[in-house]
């Protein structure tokens, strides 16, 4: 009995030590909502991989106060297997080890605003009557980068609970929201005072957001890329999208709204193989 209590401690071990860390980036805030769908989608991954890879640890990071600032701790590999949602662009793929599929299905880059004016957004007819209108977006997004160059008017802050705020006391015109995320964040700051959402306008802009980590864990990302396009394969993937990003999409009510699109200038080259995998309303 006691070789088998003592072969047992040591097969056990030896199954700890074979499980690869993973480590994927923690909320913001309480109020953050956002990296829940993307640590499932994740986990997910390495789930669909794990026979043919072994047993994993999924871990967060202690939580960055910005995007920005996780970017800068992939870079110098501060967590193991450290992997961030992140918008693809050109400067991106250079930097970083990419995992070419588009996490959120590419849902994210139909935008839909905070407002304080229920109406304010009423009258826009044109794309020049929207860029009259002055927007905030976080520090360190693409998504500032991308209006800045179709002719927005934007500015910026570091404190995503702070951007409600900035909008509802009118400090902003706007503050542009993915449709897949308008319901939950609703739902969480609608008790901030002189808060609203527009009902009348939606802008589209391409906005493909891949995992990004460390040029040293290929390894690692082919195999959060197999997971991915196996998830997708087998309607896994749609099942955990429309799980959590559903329900906004209905309430946003697409179909009802002004359509404007402009152009993604940090797209321009990349390979678009990950086009197949995009949501179409």
């Amino acid at each position: 009995m006691k070789w088998l209590i003592i072969l047992f401690f040591c097969s056990y071990a030896s199954y700890v030590q074979a499980q690869t860390v993973f480590t994927t980036r923690a909320p913001e805030s309480d109020g953050d909502q956002r990296q829940e769908y993307v640590r499932k989608v994740f986990e997910l991954s390495l789930q669909k991989t794990e026979a043919g890879y072994g047993p994993y640890i999924l871990k967060l990071a202690p939580p960055s106060s910005t995007m920005k600032r996780s970017l800068v701790d992939v870079r110098r590999e501060a967590y193991e297997n450290f992997f961030v949602r992140d918008s693809v662009s050109k400067k991106s793929l250079s930097e970083l080890e990419a995992v070419p599929f588009p996490v959120d299905l590419g849902i994210a880059g139909y935008r839909a605003a905070f407002v304080a004016k229920k109406n304010l957004l009423q009258s826009v007819k044109t794309l020049g009557d929207l860029k009259k209108h002055t927007v905030v977006q976080g520090l360190g997004w693409l998504d500032t980068q991308i209006l800045r160059s179709n002719g927005f008017n934007v500015e910026t802050a570091g404190s995503y609970d702070g951007m409600f705020k900035i909008v509802a006391n009118g400090r902003s015109d706007l503050f542009l929201r993915g449709v897949n995320e308008l319901l939950a964040e609703w739902t969480t700051y609608q008790h901030i005072p002189g808060l609203t959402y527009d009902e009348h306008v939606l802008l589209y802009y391409p906005l493909p957001r891949f995992f990004f980590t460390s040029k040293k864990n290929k390894e690692a990302a082919k195999r959060v890329y197999k997971g991915l396009v196996m998830a997708y394969e087998d309607g896994s993937l749609h099942s955990l999208w429309q799980q959590y990003y559903g329900p906004s999409i209905d309430f946003v009510n697409l179909k009802s709204r002004r359509f404007f699109e402009i152009e993604n200038p940090f797209l321009e080259g990349i390979d678009d193989s990950y086009k197949k995998y995009l949501y179409r309303p």
